[in-house]
């Protein structure tokens, strides 16, 4: 019997196959390839992206403060005082001078940043209310705001606010007159419902009397306790005082209360007219534990400033004494 031919067709079949595991082993290498390509590009881009977020919320931050300072409105019109004291429209004029405006005036980003950076001053204040520089404290100014903004500024020995200055008149930037003060801003942060918050709480030079307050930061329910992000809400604490008086509604400013309550309803159903209801203001519907959290927020964080506040309360009572003694 002769012997059987391969077939020549099976044989170059057989060669040409690939050996087993070859086809999964180039498939495994191209998706580790694409994966490395992929993240690399997502790095690139998250790189490429954190210095314009960054930039964005450090001018969110300043709008708020503004806010606070009622330098700025919610709807992004800048403030200034008329004769009559009262808070009116203004528009920028140049060099951060800003005069007399209407609503339909509104604050480009260069203009808020330029403003801010001349109407708001950084500054620190020791466990005995007394006022330093960050040279005169040998600090690093952006190390130290960046080091301390998320666990809270009021936990530090040299704690941080801004001073508010008055917006000059041409006159008086011309001639370098000394900078009037129209109060300080205090960073605030707590505990809401569901995550920390941070705001801005700003105080006129009585060291008692709310100018403003604002929650820049918070995740909070929507519709709820997102609500102390909201204008409305916030439009109820300018006046409020942070000393809260006694029943007979004087204010013994060594011993009381520091902070503001969020009541749970509405103030005047509450308090009624009772002194406590100069430091307290309407809760939010639905959103009890978020006012907790922003009660106990004030508390903490103005009990860590009282020294200063009590310094700022004895020179505004000194200097109201001589102007009575005056007339």
């Amino acid at each position: 019997m002769s012997e059987q031919q391969p077939n020549p067709q099976t044989a170059n079949e057989t060669a040409a196959a690939p050996p087993a595991g070859f086809s999964n082993s180039r498939t495994i290498l191209f998706m580790v390839i694409l994966s490395f390509v992929c993240a690399l590009i997502l790095s690139i881009l998250a790189s490429a992206l954190a210095q314009p977020k960054e930039i964005a919320k450090d001018l969110d931050r300043s709008k708020q403060m503004m806010i606070a300072a009622k330098i700025l409105t919610h709807e992004g019109n800048f403030l200034i005082r008329n004769d009559e004291g009262r808070y009116v429209p203004a528009k920028y004029d140049k060099d951060g001078l800003l005069i007399p405006g209407s609503e339909n005036d509104f604050a480009t980003n260069s203009q808020l940043l330029e403003v801010y950076k001349l109407r708001l001053v950084p500054i620190l204040t020791d466990d005995q209310g007394n006022l330093k520089t960050f040279a005169e404290a040998n600090l690093n100014e952006e190390e130290y705001l960046s080091n301390y903004r998320k666990t809270g500024y009021y936990r530090q020995p040299l704690k941080l606010l801004y001073k508010i200055t008055a917006n000059p008149s041409r006159e008086a930037k011309m001639e370098g007159d000394k900078e009037a003060i129209d109060g300080y801003v205090i960073p605030v942060n707590g505990f809401g419902l569901w995550d920390a918050i941070y705001g801005y709480l700003a105080i006129s030079t009585d060291g008692n009397t709310v100018i403003g307050t604002t929650w820049y930061d918070q995740k909070e329910t929507p519709g709820l306790g997102a609500n102390i992000a909201d204008a409305p809400w916030q439009n109820l604490f300018p006046g409020k005082k942070v000393f809260q008086p006694g029943a007979d509604g004087k204010t013994d400013f060594k011993t009381a209360p520091l902070g503001i309550t969020v009541v749970k309803g509405k103030v005047s159903e509450v308090l009624g007219e009772s002194a406590k209801a100069k430091s307290a203001v309407d809760g939010m519907a639905g959103a009890t534990l978020t006012g907790n959290g922003v009660t106990d927020a004030y508390k903490n964080v103005l009990n860590a400033y009282r020294p200063f506040l009590l310094k700022l309360q004895e020179e505004s009572s000194k200097t109201s004494k001589k102007d009575s003694e005056a007339t």
